[in-house]
């Protein structure tokens, strides 16, 4: 099949890559003509672990190119939109789709199969799709929402749970529907279960389960800080919930809070939705303050354990990206936690391996009010970042940090605290070495017992 994919942004890079990798011929068309130019090289804007070898696949099989001129895409058979729903304010916006869709719809050349792909708040598609029939009655609209993360997205793309078909009702039987007949042949390849609704709900699907596990790791973290307060072992009572088949230990892990271009913007988009509706949503209104304030209290954690205000104390804070295996530094709780530390007047020294100049200007550009008070440096390594420091934080999940030579660091530090802001750190070497580290709030002395 032949494949026009519009956005060669996160997600329409790994769509057209996997789609050329599984047989189809795809052409990824953007307007950057900069960034064209550099992926035509094999040198992609984003990190993405696989994403690169399947790239050069598709160039080298002549299955996959890249294009700044619509004229690539006439003859395509269908025209996937994969553009970005964000607006300068990390809110979710959906006029950059609803333009590309209209866009195609305008010239007969271009394929009149389109299907968005780009995240949409319910209710969005179907009214895009209203636009575009007015402009030509012979374009149909789907929507196929992606359901891949990041520093996972080929393999989520590739071994997908399901997926999700949204088509006009219209046409008769939406499953005997020409448009939805394509997409199945289309990811044949991938043998998954396949969901196929109507616009609205297939948004929805997409959103709710975003939003659902937004909750699932928000609920993990107030459950940490009850444990904290009641002396309960928070991993212990998240690993005892999690066996519950019901349940799942999935995204229930304590930590920071969620972060990255999906969780926050739709966690914040969702229930303003429901309220434009009439409709009362208190449980999802609460995620997402209850998230932000999960590194407000991971520093308090820190308070309290050194026993005074953080001013002029010298903080490492190792990690700056959402996750690891990424370079994407939107909304992440590590560079919330580095504006509190800034904003108590903590000095810090901030080390990631994948972003650290991109973070360390954010987290100064974000917090400017209270340099005055505090510092924002980097540092070239984890053991740089940790000399002199009064406290470590380790915020970001880099595998790295689980195998840190706290043997070496603990001598090298001022002072004797770190909080485990991801349950990652050896407890057991980091004690040896005369340090205290605070996991979720306490002293992670059950921790050490556990992990012995």
């Amino acid at each position: 099949m032949h494949i026009a994919i519009i956005g060669a942004g996160y997600v329409g890079l790994v769509t057209a890559a996997c789609m050329a990798h599984i047989g189809h011929h795809v052409t990824c068309l953007d307007i950057d003509a900069t960034r064209i130019e550099r992926l035509l090289r094999g040198d992609l804007p984003v990190h993405e672990p696989g994403l690169d070898e399947l790239v050069a696949e598709g160039l080298a099989n002549e299955r996959l190119d890249f294009a700044a001129d619509y004229a690539a895409i006439v003859g395509s058979e269908v025209a996937i939109v994969c553009v970005g729903t964000l607006d300068g304010a990390e809110e979710w916006d959906g006029e950059v789709v609803r333009a590309t869709v209209l866009d195609l719809a305008r010239d007969g050349r271009l394929p009149r199969a389109i299907v968005i792909r780009s995240t949409l708040l319910p209710g969005t598609a179907r009214s895009i799709a209203a636009e575009a029939l007015a402009l030509d009655p012979s374009v149909r609209v789907a929507h196929n929402p992606e359901f891949t993360r990041e520093a996972s997205a080929v393999s989520d793309f590739l071994a997908p749970d399901r997926i999700v078909i949204g088509i006009d009702s219209d046409h008769g039987d939406a499953a005997e529907d020409p448009l939805v007949a394509a997409l199945r042949d289309a990811y044949a390849p991938l043998d998954a279960p396949l969901v196929v609704t109507d616009l609205s709900s297939a948004e929805t699907i997409k959103v709710a389960s975003n939003v659902f596990l937004a909750a699932k790791v928000t609920f993990a973290n107030e459950i940490s800080r009850l444990a904290a307060a009641t002396g309960a072992d928070a991993q212990a009572v998240v690993d005892g919930m999690g066996l519950d088949k019901r349940i799942g230990r999935s995204f229930l892990s304590p930590g920071p809070g969620f972060g990255g271009s999906c969780f926050p913007s739709q966690a914040r988009a969702l229930p303003q939705l429901a309220r434009r509706h009439g409709v009362q949503t208190p449980l999802m209104d609460a995620i997402w303050p209850s998230n932000v304030s999960q590194a407000e209290w991971l520093i308090d954690g820190l308070e309290r354990a050194a026993g005074r205000v953080l001013t002029g104390l010298r903080v490492a804070l190792l990690g700056l990206t959402f996750k690891a295996g990424t370079d994407d530094l939107r909304e992440s709780p590590a560079i919330r936690i580095g504006q509190a530390l800034l904003a108590r007047g903590a000095s810090v020294v901030a080390y990631d391996p994948l972003a650290l100049a991109a973070g360390l200007a954010l987290l100064e550009a974000d917090a400017a009010p209270a340099l005055a008070a505090g510092s924002a440096e980097g540092a070239d390594d984890e053991v740089a970042a940790c000399h002199g420091a009064d406290a470590v934080v380790v915020a970001t999940e880099w595998p790295q940090f689980r195998y840190l030579d706290w043997a070496a660091i603990g001598p090298s530090m001022r002072g004797d605290i770190v909080v485990d802001g991801r349950q990652l750190v050896d407890v057991p070497a980091a004690t040896a070495a005369g340090l205290r580290v605070i996991t979720l709030g306490v002293e992670a002395t059950a921790a050490a017992l556990r992990t012995a």
